[in-house]
């Protein structure tokens, strides 16, 4: 999941607080307006949400035909965008299921370009999957998971085609989740949907 520290701002005339080890935060400038890419002290540069592409893989009407009745109540989508010093780029929708709803109940569609084949196979982008099985069928190849946590289960396909990796991710709530077979056979039309 991608999360973001909160900018920080000196109004007491003192010195901003130090980021959290391991957090980042954005530094604020005069020319950084809600269209200008932010420079974050971690070295990433923020950009304004409507420079993510990862909302364009998939329209709300092809989650809820793929998804079925647990994405009834589908929010508007809500992007976010970085890239790092090292070239890498990450793109990421969140669909939430309900207003103002959490991560736990939502799809995360997560779009990373790496400079090389070589960056993204070496990012290991399968290591988050739990029990990941061959997804055949679609037009790249994928992996499917069932990640179970603790306040939610997330069906996972993930796809690495040369320097690009695709995540789709509708994370439930346990009285909502599919069995495993049902949660395939959602993500595999899904992952149709979003071309892969």
């Amino acid at each position: 999941m991608l999360i973001l520290g909160a900018a920080t701002a000196c109004t007491s005339g003192g010195p901003a607080p130090s980021p959290a080890p391991g957090s980042s935060t954005v530094e604020a400038s005069p020319t950084n307006g809600p269209t200008a890419p932010i420079t974050a002290r971690d070295g990433r540069t923020v950009l304004p949400t409507s420079e993510s592409n990862a909302c364009s893989l998939l329209s709300e009407a092809a989650i809820r035909d793929a998804l079925g009745s647990v994405a009834q109540t589908l929010q508007a989508p809500q992007p976010s965008a970085d890239r790092l010093p090292d070239g890498t780029t990450q793109d990421f929708c969140l669909y939430p299921f309900e207003n103002g709803g959490p991560t736990t109940n939502a799809v995360l569609v997560e779009v990373r370009n790496y400079p090389t084949p070589q960056a993204a196979v070496g990012s290991d982008p399968f290591a988050l999957l739990m029990n990941a099985e061959d997804l055949p069928g679609l037009r790249q190849p994928a992996k499917y998971a069932v990640n179970s946590l603790s306040e939610s289960t997330e069906f996972v396909v993930a796809s690495l085609e040369g320097s690009r990796v695709v995540r789709l991710v509708a994370a439930l709530p346990p009285a909502k989740a599919w069995d495993r077979a049902a949660g395939r056979e959602h993500m595999k039309k899904l992952a149709t949907a979003a071309g892969l």
